[in-house]
């Protein structure tokens, strides 16, 4: 398989435009249709790259922080913290509902009519529209459903932590099948759909693929440690493990296409730092900022590094790409950043 280990040349990024979030802390970044949506411990905002002032930058008052990436669906945008989850007018930023947590709420995934979302030992169906419970699901007794579901056509698929992966009907939760390898995983934090697979990361050093209509273990990838993120695109899946390689698997497969090595053992000089960022595809390079606030860019073919951009500055774990070798970037100051390179 292609191998890589050398650095690519640097080049300093310039930063176009800075705008105060009215945060000390910001949460990942969202893009949709070219905009971005911020969130952090006092506000919610949507900023056009192309204006000096954001759009708009409201107070959430939510009773804590936000801690969750900012979703936009329809004429929503859907934020919130540990003890609630709102929807936000994506026009104007004015408020349309609130969900009051009724243990905790987890990690939302959102589609244009629903937004899907653990709270306690349930799921939750909740409408983008009205905020109201469409369905509940309540499988996990023992479990607080913390991690995000993920949907594929008519199929929801949850897997909160108890060694179980359940697949429900999208229009009234009921049960379709569940998968119980719980002495391979104690629960699985990332779910991506590629085709007809199931592309799920686990708790564990394992990434698996599972057939969406069957709940059938197609391949199981051990990546030597425990995987921090994985990143799904097109007929691919991507992942960095503390072992210190970036890994390109085949979704439908699980065959490695190619790897890039980010730790040298002996050669502290050419280590990259750790990933706490998730993965990034955008048009046809893969981006992954790095602990020591460096952008690597490989080329999604072969894993070639093609650029490496330091910053000089401390960033918060989140990049947003964009078109013009640009990105959107959050400093750790609460600012968000327009940066070239």
């Amino acid at each position: 398989m292609p191998t890589f280990v050398v650095s690519a040349a640097a080049q300093t990024p310039t930063v176009l435009r800075r705008w105060a979030s009215g945060n000390r802390t910001l949460v990942p970044l969202a893009v949709l249709d070219g905009q971005i949506l911020f969130s952090g411990d006092k506000t919610l905002g949507r900023i056009d790259p192309e204006s000096a002032a954001p759009v708009w930058n409201v107070l959430h008052k939510l009773s804590s922080d936000a801690v969750y990436r900012p979703r936009a669906t329809g004429q929503s945008v859907i934020a919130g913290g540990q003890r609630e989850l709102g929807a936000w007018q994506f026009d104007d930023g004015q408020p349309r509902w609130l969900h009051q947590a009724h243990i905790q709420v987890g990690t939302p995934f959102v589609t244009p009519e629903r937004t899907y979302v653990g709270d306690g030992h349930e799921l939750l169906a909740i409408s983008n529209s009205t905020g109201a419970i469409d369905w509940r699901f309540a499988g996990t007794p023992d479990t607080l459903a913390s991690y995000a579901p993920t949907v594929a056509g008519d199929t929801v698929f949850f897997g909160p932590g108890n060694g179980l992966l359940y697949a429900l009907n999208k229009a009234d939760g009921s049960l379709k099948w569940q998968l119980d390898d719980s002495q391979e995983w104690q629960y699985i934090r990332q779910m991506y759909v590629s085709g007809k697979v199931l592309v799920a990361g686990t708790y564990t050093e394992l990434l698996y693929g599972i057939a969406i209509d069957t709940g059938k273990i197609l391949w199981k990838f051990k990546a030597g440690n425990f995987i921090n993120s994985h990143h799904v695109a097109g007929d691919a899946a991507y992942l960095w493990s503390p072992t210190g390689w970036i890994y390109a698997l085949d979704a439908a497969r699980g065959k490695v296409r190619w790897r890039h090595q980010t730790t040298r053992y002996g050669n502290r000089a050419a280590n990259w730092g750790h990933m706490m960022a998730e993965l990034v595809t955008f048009e046809d390079k893969l981006y992954c900022l790095d602990m020591n606030q460096v952008l690597h860019v490989l080329a999604l073919d072969d894993g070639r590094e093609l650029l490496r951009i330091p910053f000089a500055h401390d960033l918060r774990p989140t990049v947003s790409p964009l078109k013009d070798s640009r990105a959107v970037m959050a400093s750790e100051s609460g600012e968000v950043q327009l940066v070239q390179w």
